[in-house]
């Protein structure tokens, strides 16, 4: 599974040093076991909760008003689970946040994770600095989408997470890139005959 001892699939985990955020985690967390296709938080429900993935992964997808559903995130082991929205502003979840297989997580209460990142000084400043790095991954994501093409953001997932088709499948990661499957199919075949030749 992605982690971080190879490569992470959120950004955010390569800039900041989680490590004391982990042990937290573990020392005074609760560990929970979901079962593939069951829910850390529902679409409509308040996350009050955040985790560390101990092992397996997150899906995160929003069901619009025509009822299709759109994956928007990952989140793999040693990552955090949490609809951050919702977590931090105590309002319903826009997302879904489901297991990709069976998952193990170290689960925190809204106040647990509030104490610890108001401690002092130091932890306040990290806190702030997380949610830096989130309204930058979002920013360039949503970037990417009005100004790069489906095949260069297939290319760029790609060179960023080359292990990724190892763990979900090519229907998800064309929801992911925002295309159907068959444009997908079409991007991949295009660039396997652009190596042979």
């Amino acid at each position: 599974m992605l982690n971080s001892n190879s490569e992470n699939f959120n950004q955010y985990l390569n800039v900041l040093d989680f490590s004391s955020l982990r042990k937290y985690f573990i020392e005074n967390g609760t560990l929970r076991n979901g079962e593939k296709k069951d829910y850390f938080v529902k679409q409509g429900t308040s996350a009050h909760e955040i985790a560390l993935i101990e092992s397996g992964g997150v899906r995160y997808t929003c069901v619009g008003n025509d009822g299709k559903e759109q994956i928007v995130g990952y989140s793999f082991q040693h990552d955090f689970a949490c609809c951050y929205v919702s977590f931090i502003h105590k309002k319903p979840s826009i997302l879904n946040a489901q297991y990709i297989q069976k998952t193990s997580l170290y689960v925190l209460s809204y106040n647990q994770i509030m104490n610890y990142l108001e401690q002092d000084i130091n932890t306040q400043r990290f806190r702030r600095m997380i949610a830096e790095e989130f309204a930058t991954q979002t920013y360039e994501r949503l970037l990417s989408f009005y100004c790069d093409t489906p095949e260069e953001r297939y290319i760029s997932l790609m060179k960023r997470h080359n292990k990724l088709l190892n763990y979900i499948s090519l229907k998800e990661i064309a929801s992911y890139i925002g295309v159907t499957p068959e444009t997908l199919s079409h991007i991949r075949k295009k660039l396997s005959m652009n190596e042979k030749s």
